[in-house]
């Protein structure tokens, strides 16, 4: 068993997560995935791999993400309670359009979180407290998003707000589960109540800086895969069609 647990998203259909399974084992082995299913229950009974979790959660179940504010929260719960007593030191959480593109990325995620001495290691992390970025000025004015972190927090400052990209981040096991552990959480859109939950816990979360041009929110990227690949990319995103065959 690796010592770092890959936790997968998908909501896709049967085929195309077994097609999905085999590519991602060229570069991790079968037995350290764990599918996080966000499909429905008879497409879950025929996923054919027994590490998995069906997450029925209409949190994690929005149409329009943002203002509904999606969260990953019941996700993160569940598989943290599937870890419990497995030895993994590391989650790398991705979500099924986030594609690797070189054989070394565990190792890779792994080297830059003991270069940053960090817990969390994600895309496009920024602090956007006090600034125009519309998923904060869509929390600001509700009282209980500002009195969430300012009771959560163990650090100074109570106000800090930090976003970071949702398609995919690597984690030390510690703060992975002081994150899921939070429940009952007021809704908060997960880009940025996952990087501030971790922060305001104490734990220490930085961006892949030199990764994160690889990583888009908008397009199919699936024809520049080999592209990326050559200029160093560990993974590409948004990649949609590559598990339809």
């Amino acid at each position: 068993m690796s010592e770092t647990l890959t936790l997968l998203l998908t909501h896709q259909q049967a085929p195309q997560v077994a097609r999905m399974l085999n590519y991602w084992r060229d570069f991790v082995s079968a037995a350290d995935i764990l599918i996080a299913y966000g499909g429905t229950a008879a497409e879950f009974g025929r996923l054919a791999h027994d590490r998995r979790i069906l997450i029925d959660s209409s949190r994690l179940k929005t149409r329009d993400h943002q203002r509904q504010k999606q969260s990953y929260q019941d996700l993160f719960y569940a598989a943290s309670e599937w870890l419990r007593g497995k030895r993994y030191q590391f989650v790398h959480f991705v979500e099924y359009d986030q594609v690797p593109v070189h054989k070394d990325f565990v190792s890779l995620h792994q080297d830059f979180i003991k270069a940053e001495t960090c817990d969390v290691a994600g895309f496009h992390v920024t602090r956007v407290d006090g600034t125009s970025n519309p998923h904060f000025l869509n929390h600001a004015s509700d009282p209980d998003f500002t009195r969430f972190w300012r009771k959560l927090t163990v650090r100074d400052d109570g106000s800090v707000v930090l976003s970071m990209f949702g398609s995919g981040s690597f984690w030390r096991r510690e703060a992975f589960d002081a994150v899921a552990a939070l429940r009952d959480t007021p809704p908060v859109y997960l880009e940025l109540f996952i990087p501030t939950a971790a922060h305001h816990l104490g734990f220490r979360v930085r961006g892949m800086v030199r990764q994160q041009r690889f990583i888009r929110n908008v397009g199919e990227l699936r024809p520049r895969i080999g592209e990326a690949q050559a200029a160093g990319a560990w993974f590409v995103h948004p990649v949609k069609t590559l598990w339809d065959g």
